[in-house]
């Protein structure tokens, strides 16, 4: 009896950790909203065009390597690794995160393109906790990129 309320908290805790990874970005940026909300008034930025301008440059070269790191997995289709982590379907999790990753890259920055046209502190504030969630995918992305390479080259 004990065992299966020790599994099933251990399946309860693994669909926890599962949801989190899955919707990161989304949960980053519903944080952001809420907390720039809360501190508007305070917010100096968010009358200056020039952050949003550099954010648009930020995540235009996100998505650059971004796209880089598919490339990376595309040439490296010989390696055993990564025929086993292609069987194990985890290739072709990487493969959608980077997507999906490169999705908000676009959000982002066309939420920030809209935000210099319509000049609203509100819609600034949205637009800075997209950009936020975005740059916890990339983070995320990233992170997971660079783990598959470190396992890619050990076992080969």
């Amino acid at each position: 009896m004990i065992i299966i309320m020790i599994l099933n908290n251990f399946a309860l805790i693994n669909y926890v950790l599962h949801f989190f990874e899955k919707h990161l970005a989304v949960i980053s940026t519903l944080q952001m909203v809420i907390i720039l909300s809360f501190f508007k008034d305070d917010l100096i930025f968010c009358v200056d065009n020039s952050v949003l301008t550099d954010l648009i440059i930020a995540f235009s070269v996100f998505s650059i390597f971004l796209s880089k790191y598919i490339s990376i997995l595309c040439s490296l289709q010989n390696l055993k690794f990564i025929k086993i982590a292609k069987t194990s379907g985890a290739y072709q999790d990487l493969l959608k995160l980077i997507y999906k990753t490169i999705g908000w890259c676009v959000l982002s920055i066309l939420v920030v393109i809209f935000s210099k046209i319509i000049d609203v502190n509100y819609f600034k504030i949205i637009a800075l906790s997209i950009c936020f969630g975005g740059l916890t995918a990339v983070l995320y992305a990233t992170f997971l990129f660079k783990k598959l390479m470190n396992l890619a080259f050990l076992h080969n």
